[in-house]
């Protein structure tokens, strides 16, 4: 019982979590030309780039939310996921040290400027993110051949 309550909670995190990767790399696809905006705006990609930038990076957050939303490949998405986070942390730690007053350009349900509101909603994902591969990880071995992993006595 215990086993399906969490399992359970876990897939719900996961759904969410690929929620909203999915609805905002499908923002910044709806929007290229505001989402170009916030890539010059960092001023970290040579112009050159930024359409490759704009072109790819919300392809990478659609699939990953929804493969992660569907349960297909999780550890694979979260991963990705988890990457994601960990650079965009980097890039708006650089911004703040430049000094720039810029929009973050997350694509979520509200704009905000870079600052520490951003910083702490990354930290929280990216802790999320990890928190459910850890999660998927330890339990990988009692789901995988259907029965639990040998332990010494």
């Amino acid at each position: 019982m215990q086993i399906t309550k969490n399992l359970i909670a876990r897939r719900a995190l996961e759904i969410i979590l690929g929620g909203l990767f999915f609805y905002a790399g499908l923002q910044k696809l709806l929007h290229p030309y505001e989402f170009a905006e916030a890539v010059l705006a960092y001023q970290l990609v040579p112009e050159t780039l930024v359409g490759v930038v704009v072109a790819v990076l919300p392809w990478v957050e659609i699939a990953a939310g929804l493969c992660l939303a569907a349960g297909v490949k999780r550890r694979s998405c979260l991963l990705i996921l988890s990457g994601l986070l960990a650079a965009f942390l980097v890039v708006i730690l650089v911004t703040l040290a430049r000094g720039l007053k810029i929009d973050c350009g997350c694509g979520l349900f509200f704009q905000r400027q870079v600052g520490l509101v951003a910083i702490a909603e990354d930290l929280f994902l990216l802790a999320w993110a990890a928190g459910l591969y850890q999660w998927e990880r330890l339990t990988a071995g009692h789901n995988s051949l259907g029965f639990s992993p040998k332990t010494e006595n």
